[in-house]
């Protein structure tokens, strides 16, 4: 049976980091605390070669972007958050790039954001978790612009952690009668961060 896609859950699995689960490694941090590099100025590229760094920080020229994980690899493209949550099951296990705008973000450890698309306040969001709790971004995350890159899952939310994300503050979007929901859920190895309030 084919799910309509206004019955999709745009965030990952947050209880598990939340609520409880693993801790994060032994010896993990949960920023890096340092910024990426700038860009070269005299770097021109071609809209085919832009990378996830330069399209964080489109609205904020002068600003480094901070990254949190793994330093993002230059991708063939970067794939619309809009399409990822339009068609999830056509980029289910694929890893890729994308961007976007966090609408919330964890307010006890900063182990998930719900991120959407730039260019869509009302879009549907997709919600990102961080690869073995290695790290997490800051509380402050609400209204950056991010790319990120990561591996896209699609899975079924239990009713119980549809209520622990709600109680977050996270958005549902479209639950089903028994309280559980699908979910798209991206596992990010690296996030590039700006115009965070700090």
């Amino acid at each position: 049976m084919k799910v309509p896609p206004h019955t999709w859950v745009v965030w990952g699995a947050l209880a598990m980091a939340c609520g409880g689960g693993d801790p994060p490694a032994p010896g993990a941090s949960s920023t890096s605390g340092a910024p990426a590099p700038a860009p070269s100025a005299s770097a021109t590229q071609a809209p085919s070669e832009v990378t996830p760094s330069s399209l964080a920080c489109t609205a904020f020229p002068d600003e480094q972007p901070e990254l949190f994980g793994a330093k993002l690899e230059t991708p063939d493209a970067v794939t619309l958050l809009a399409e990822i949550v339009k068609t999830p099951d056509a980029f289910a296990g694929k890893t890729l790039a994308t961007v976007g705008v966090v609408r919330a973000s964890c307010l006890k450890r900063g182990c998930w954001m719900e991120v959407r698309p730039e260019d869509d306040r009302g879009g549907a969001a997709i919600t990102v978790r961080f690869k073995d709790y290695k790290f997490f971004v800051p509380l402050s995350s609400r209204g950056a612009h991010v790319a990120m890159q990561g591996k896209v899952l699609v899975t079924t939310l239990s009713a119980e952690d549809v209520a622990h994300m709600e109680s977050e503050g996270a958005t549902v979007a479209g639950k089903l009668p028994d309280g559980t929901a699908k979910q798209i859920q991206f596992t990010a190895t690296g996030v590039e961060m700006c115009g965070r309030k700090k």
